[in-house]
């Protein structure tokens, strides 16, 4: 029966009593029998694609989960990050199921086996100014991301797969490629735990992938803007280990001043799990020397300076410490003058937990800052006092 109903396009009957009955009974009963048709095992799926054309994935959800309660949530006004829905999305709906099946009416009376033609577009979608990502307005999302989601898996995967194909683009859409991010990012700051789910998604290595020296300067900037969110996961570092992805961040760090500091900390988070194939990364991308040239004055002018030396020393310490590969790293540490500088200065006090943007700021350079060398001594004794010559 609901193979039928679909081929035959029984359920835009259904949707026309849903939206245009002045009955409730009426309007509920179409409510449960479109549910169900969404619940087929078989053709579940294929209901789902069609009534998406017409209604917000929200009200498609609730058809199934809640019937009446889906009739009340068409009837009133809806603003939040997962439903936008007020008089005139009512109207418009309305008025093109309307349309359709008066159409699709008169063309069964000709032939009972034409096919109903859905829009090409979803109707709400087709007009609508605001950025949808795996149902979820992006806008609203951004300035309420505490926002408890129905999906956060498959909203969390539909961001990373819409950064990966705006990135692909030439040019990309720096604006939505802004808003995709922050979104991705807002996700992962309210729901850390979701990013141990990122690796047995696949993106990982594509977004790694797009870290190429050929590619626009925002492209690494965006990648490494994820990598930082990411690192704060160990499952995620785990992948990050198995990829050859440290050279490509070092060379966009050097073509790229603005991301330093956001490498810095990135840095710091990776090392402190203690993983041999990142530190062997490591010495092949020549990445230690690169991390003492920033120590060396590379870093002079930077807003968050002390963080970020603070943030290279304890990666640096970090992989001193690796069973595998410390001992090479140790070497080339040794024979460096900066590093002798470094490597016994308390760095503890400039590594806090606040986002990259929240680096310390405001606070005087008597406080402890990190300083390459040794402090001068207060003189012991008054300055001589200049002699009158009248």
């Amino acid at each position: 029966i609901v193979k039928d109903m679909l081929s035959k396009g029984g359920y835009i009957y259904l949707l026309d009593l849903l939206f245009n009955s002045n009955v409730l009974e009426v309007k509920i009963k179409a409510a449960e029998l479109l549910g169900r048709l969404y619940s087929d095992k078989l053709s579940g799926p294929r209901v789902r694609l069609a009534l998406d054309k017409f209604l917000p994935s929200a009200i498609t959800d609730a058809l199934r989960e809640s019937p009446s309660g889906s009739v009340q949530l068409l009837e009133t006004n809806q603003e939040n990050p997962e439903l936008v829905w007020d008089e005139d999305s009512r109207k418009q709906v309305s008025v093109v199921i309307k349309n359709l099946t008066r159409r699709h009416y008169l063309a069964q009376k000709v032939n009972s086996n034409v096919d109903l033609k859905l829009p090409e577009k979803n109707v709400l979608g087709a007009q609508s100014k605001e950025i949808i990502v795996g149902g979820v307005y992006l806008r609203l999302f951004n300035n309420n991301p505490g926002w408890i989601l129905r999906k956060p898996r498959e909203f969390l995967s539909e961001l990373l797969e819409t950064c990966i194909k705006v990135n692909t683009k030439d040019p990309p859409n720096y604006e939505l490629l802004e808003v995709v991010v922050s979104a991705l990012l807002n996700l992962l700051q309210a729901h850390p735990n979701l990013a141990d789910q990122v690796p047995a998604m696949g993106h990982i290595p594509r977004l790694c992938a797009q870290m190429s020296p050929r590619s626009s300067p925002h492209i690494p900037r965006t990648v490494i803007r994820i990598l930082h969110q990411l690192a704060t996961s160990e499952v995620c570092i785990s992948t990050l280990s198995q990829i050859n992805f440290l050279k490509p961040m070092k060379t966009a760090m050097q073509e790229n001043s603005d991301i330093v500091n956001i490498g810095c900390d990135t840095m710091g988070r990776l090392f402190m799990c203690h993983k041999d194939q990142l530190v062997k990364q490591a010495l092949d991308a020549d990445l230690i020397p690169y991390l003492l040239s920033l120590l060396d004055g590379r870093l002079q002018g930077s807003e968050h300076a002390a963080r970020s030396k603070a943030l290279v020393v304890k990666a640096l310490k970090s992989m001193c410490q690796n069973q595998a590969h410390g001992v090479a790293v140790s070497s080339l540490l040794e024979q460096s003058p900066v590093w002798a500088s470094y490597s016994e200065q308390k760095h503890d006090l400039f590594i806090t937990n606040t986002p990259t943007q929240g680096y310390l700021q405001g606070v005087p350079a008597t406080a402890g800052y990190l300083t390459q060398g040794s402090s001068q001594p207060l003189p012991t004794s008054p300055p001589p006092i200049d002699k009158d010559d009248s």
